[in-house]
């Protein structure tokens, strides 16, 4: 029986970064970025105006030869055309056109009085609100400049990314494949869910349960359906997912009579570890499978689906992410106050399933009292993992406690 560090150090070791492929920027979200991205522009790409107003030239000493100027100009976005500023006088300004040639300053439209007379070019303003040189203007490259990194390969995009990417022009991106992993299910009880229940049958909730929790990580599930527990069943159904990036599979991984999948698994691959010093999951099996001259790496996932649950946060995760070329992944861990103990009676590492809150300022924990691992309602009201080290049987009311947080988990 392994540790869940040593664990969790096997499996990101054996993971291969997969291949690239080119997506439109539209449908870049939450995809991970193949290569750095470097600007080919300025932002801004000129000198612009951050207000709607006038621009004029100040002196060396911040302040213009007179408080009344001659408006002798207008400047819009888009204009194909920049006009030259003279002394004491001012150009009309609107928020992002560019700033007229030797003009310093933008004061804003609220700040000055206009004076008009029956001939339009004869305008003027007028103010007594002191302005600065560089007031209210958006300097060229402010923002980014021409070769400079603005996504690092590995980095997640988000939606603030799309708007950078976007802003130098960038249509599309390289990004990581996305995984496509096989799901079986074993077990002669299990049955789809819509079929009719016949007697001691129960409805296979694992293998869709494993979908929804690829596809929250980016990977595309592809569920091959249920094996009988016989080797021939089990071997059938392998066959069929030796194309994916990686398989997953649950139950058949125990020490009960029929529980093949050790042994098919020594049979067509090989078993990196079995048996892993945590709870929920213990019967934990990984490894890899040969299939069309690659190593395909094999989630040997126990049937109680608590124990799937946890095992996918625990160690599919990280593993999936790092197919897709993640860098620096790290779970949302953070710590609590438990206002209840947490009994750990394996001994083993124990992740309890906590519901976290902030009441008055600080992170309360209460943990779920039973926490055997077939009891799925046990999530219903859990936000997190409680981290109870191995040898410790108790931990107690008040004690502070390593939580990982789900990634849903809103706690502000």
């Amino acid at each position: 029986m392994i540790s869940v560090e040593d664990a969790k150090n096997i499996i990101l070791e054996s993971t291969n970064k997969l291949k690239s492929e080119n997506v439109d920027l539209i449908d870049s979200l939450d995809r991970i970025s193949f290569e750095d991205i470097l600007t080919n522009i300025n932002l801004p790409r000129w000198d612009n105006s951050s207000m709607d107003g006038y621009a004029l030239i100040l002196d060396e000493s911040n302040e213009s030869s007179v408080k009344k100027l001659k408006i002798i100009g207008e400047v819009y976005p888009g204009d194909d055309f920049v006009p030259k500023i003279k002394k004491n006088s001012a150009i009309k300004i609107m928020t992002g056109a560019p700033m007229p040639l030797e003009a310093n300053c933008v004061i804003p439209k609220e700040d000055i009085t206009l004076i008009k007379s029956n001939n339009k070019s004869l305008n003027y303003i007028s103010f007594d609100k002191n302005i600065n040189i560089g007031d209210n203007i958006r300097k060229k490259g402010s923002d980014f400049n021409i070769g400079e990194k603005i996504i690092s390969k590995g980095e997640k995009i988000r939606s603030f990314d799309v708007a950078k990417l976007a802003a130098n022009g960038i249509s599309n991106i390289k990004v990581y494949k996305k995984p496509i992993i096989s799901i079986i299910s074993t077990g002669n009880e299990l049955i789809t869910p819509g079929d009719k229940l016949k007697p001691f049958t129960i409805y296979d909730s694992n293998a869709l349960t494993i979908a929804s929790l690829v596809k929250s990580v980016g990977g595309i599930p592809k569920i091959e359906g249920i094996a009988k527990d016989a080797i021939r069943s089990i071997e059938s159904i392998l066959r069929e997912s030796i194309n994916s990036d990686a398989i997953i599979c649950t139950a058949g991984v125990s020490v009960g009579d029929r529980d093949y999948i050790k042994e098919v698994i020594k049979e067509h691959g090989k078993i990196s570890f079995w048996s892993v010093n945590i709870q929920p999951g213990k019967p934990f099996l990984y490894g890899y499978v040969q299939g069309r001259g690659k190593n395909i790496p094999f989630f040997g996932l126990p049937g109680n689906p608590v124990s799937t649950i946890v095992l996918m946060i625990k160690f599919v995760f990280p593993s999936l992410l790092n197919m897709q070329g993640l860098i620096n992944y790290q779970p949302n861990i953070t710590s609590a106050i438990l206002n209840d103990q947490i009994k750990n009676h394996s001994r083993r590492n124990m992740f309890a399933r906590v519901k976290v809150e902030r009441i008055e300022g600080q992170l309360i924990a209460t943990p779920f009292q039973n926490n055997s691992s077939h009891i799925l309602s046990s999530f219903d009201n859990s936000n997190g993992l409680a981290n109870v080290p191995e040898n410790c049987k108790i931990l107690k009311k008040g004690a502070h406690v390593e939580i990982e947080i789900f990634d849903n988990a809103n706690l502000l």
